[in-house]
């Protein structure tokens, strides 16, 4: 089996090589070329590479049809023609919060079977010793908190590892930059307290601090990495890459890596950490509605380490802790909130996970519930900020407190007994069920419409009348290149999605959508014809990435005039691109005619 970055080469060996490409680009399913000489390309070649489904010359541009997964040829194209891969990136906006949510979300969800194993493990023990069933002493105590704690210990390494899958840079200098952080010269400064800081040539200062279980320097660390490494790689003559690539990368990365980004990271957490005791003798209860709702993204990002500290002194100074039962509260709120997910998804893995979230949760590791879980449910996560900041907030006022440093795991409440431990409990449940009911009203159900069955309600994308696919004119399209369906001639530029499921794909140029129903049918909406040329001019998208639709969601909308306008076919072809899944189309529906936006068109019959 050819790889992709093989095909790639074959492609543009036979469109004349790379001395003939003046530039390249890719749409929702096909690469596009602008040529320098078109009689130069051998099509016949061309369409005998696996993975070209067919070719096309049309306005000037070649176009070689791949496929839905077109974006993944793309990307090693851009590199060997020395292309900005990032130009053909979703042009979809997002906050800043919501940006580095998505990002933390994707690198953590490979993560999420060892944190949520480990983290079920660990949770179990801490609950034992704090029953006193085991000694955290003895040997067997050691050996299965080994088991569970190298996850965490180590987690820079996996972040780093799933960081490079996401920036698309190499894995193992990432892995390398991890180590970089946790090498024994680091931990052990660390542990012997004798420096500050390491002099590197004597000037420059790199401060020793403990890296383990952070998550934000590596994130930020490899998505350095991955600008060095292309640029380098861009820079450099071929002949050198291969050695020196790699070696420039990890260099200049590790570098920025030990005296910028990491010890940021760590002040940052610092300073969250100052202005939280600055709070509390300020007003217990403030300290309390805040310490609440910064938690969950403290811990979140790794910066609630830095509260540890404060906990400690608190013990030393007063023999007393109210900040530790505020943490408390929160880890109860982030499992209150992951239940009530449990509630909203359908599928039994992903209800698997909830399921091992939350009880690991409920033993003080809060870390793949809001890894794995939270960060996918933005609505839920601001649930158990709520949550956590109320449930904060009303254990402040009553002066709950604790007298020994304990982990924040339900098995903690007999620590509380006493003249607060009423208090505590009430805590516990407001923080539980507060977060729980503001998840479930919060975050919607996942579509309920489409069943796990071998049957597909395909419906009217829009209003307008029905074209057979072997009339649309485009012959990727009407040749059925990328799959069977049909287009209709949209009469007021609204377009509806034409099967439930969620979106997995909005091109950056408007034009087109993919949606992926429940029964892993690819379905693609493509709006007009050669419409990515408009830039996106002329479309209004309203739907993202992971959101679920059904036939009632408008996706998007057509100005009809001006897309006529610039000489563009307006038609609205929806395909199945995906046909093994597909043993038959009903046919049983009378198609010609007009419809209405979400008219049933026909039954698809899946395979089994």
């Amino acid at each position: 089996m050819m790889m992709k970055e093989d095909i790639v080469k074959q492609i543009i060996k036979d469109v004349g090589g790379s001395e003939n490409i003046n530039n390249a680009w890719h749409c929702m399913t096909r690469l596009r070329f602008d040529l320098k000489d078109e009689k130069k390309v051998d099509y016949t070649a061309l369409e005998k590479i696996p993975k070209v489904v067919g070719t096309k010359y049309q306005s000037n541009q070649l176009q070689v049809v791949i496929g839905t997964d077109v974006a993944d040829y793309y990307a090693p194209l851009a590199k060997e023609l020395n292309l900005d891969e990032t130009s053909q990136a979703s042009s979809e906006k997002k906050g800043a919060v919501s940006l580095f949510m998505d990002t933390v979300s994707g690198v953590f969800g490979p993560i999420v079977p060892a944190i949520a194993g480990a983290g079920m493990i660990k949770g179990l023990m801490a609950g034992l010793v704090a029953l006193n069933v085991i000694s955290n002493q003895t040997d067997t105590y050691l050996v299965i908190d080994m088991i569970a704690s190298g996850v965490f210990t180590f987690l820079p390494f996996f972040v780093a590892a799933s960081a490079a899958r996401i920036f698309k840079t190499n894995q193992y200098l990432a892995i390398a930059i991890a180590a970089t952080l946790q090498f024994p010269t680091m931990t052990n400064a660390v542990a012997e307290g004798n420096i500050s800081a390491f002099r590197l040539f004597g000037v420059l200062p790199v401060p020793v601090f403990n890296y383990a279980g952070t998550v934000i320097p590596i994130i930020f660390a490899v998505l350095a990495l991955s600008y060095i490494y292309r640029w380098v790689d861009k820079v450099l003559p071929q002949v050198l890459r291969t050695v020196f690539t790699p070696t420039i990368s990890l260099f200049v990365a590790g570098l920025i890596t030990l005296t910028v980004i990491g010890p940021i990271s760590i002040h940052l957490g610092n300073l969250l950490a100052d202005g939280v005791a600055g709070l509390f003798t300020i007003s217990p209860v403030l300290a309390g509605i805040v310490v609440g709702a910064i938690r969950p993204i403290a811990i979140f990002t790794g910066l609630h380490h830095a509260m540890t500290p404060i906990a400690l002194q608190n013990f030393a100074n007063q023999g007393y802790d109210m900040l530790m039962p505020m943490m408390f509260m929160a880890n109860m709120a982030i499992t209150g909130a992951t239940a009530a997910i449990y509630f909203k998804v359908r599928s039994k893995e992903e209800k698997s996970i909830i399921l091992s979230s939350a009880v690991s949760g409920l033993l003080g590791i809060t870390e793949p519930a809001l890894f794995g879980i939270l960060s996918k449910y933005k609505k839920a996560f601001l649930a158990a900020t709520i949550g956590s900041s109320i449930a904060s907030a009303f254990i402040s006022f009553f002066g709950v407190r604790i007298y020994g440093y304990i982990l924040s795991s339900i098995f903690s409440l007999p620590a509380y007994i006493g003249e607060y431990f009423i208090y505590a409990v009430l805590g516990i449940v407001l923080a539980i069920g507060s977060s729980f009911a503001l998840t479930y009203f919060l975050v919607p159900n996942q579509a309920e419409t489409e069943t796990f069955t071998n049957e597909l309600d395909l419906h009217a994308v829009t209003q307008g009348e029905y074209i057979p696919l072997e009339d649309v004119p485009d012959e990727v399209f009407s040749t059925k290149m990328m799959g069977e369906g049909y287009a209709i001639h949209s009469k007021d530029g609204q377009i509806y999605s034409p099967v439930s499921g969620e979106v997995t794909s909005v091109f950056p140029s408007k034009h087109a959508v993919g949606i992926t129903t429940s029964n892993g049918v690819e379905v693609l909406v493509h709006m007009g014809i050669d419409t990515v040329s408009l830039d996106g001019k002329g479309f209004e998208v309203f739907v993202k990435v992971g959101e679920k639709v059904t036939p009632q969601s408008k996706l998007a909308a057509m100005d009809l005039p001006y897309i006529k306008q610039q000489g563009k076919e307006t038609m609205v072809i929806v395909l199945i691109t995906n046909m093994e899944r597909v043993q038959q189309f009903s046919g049983t529906i009378g198609l010609e005619g007009n419809h209405q936006a979400g008219a049933l068109l026909e039954k698809v019959i899946l395979n089994a």
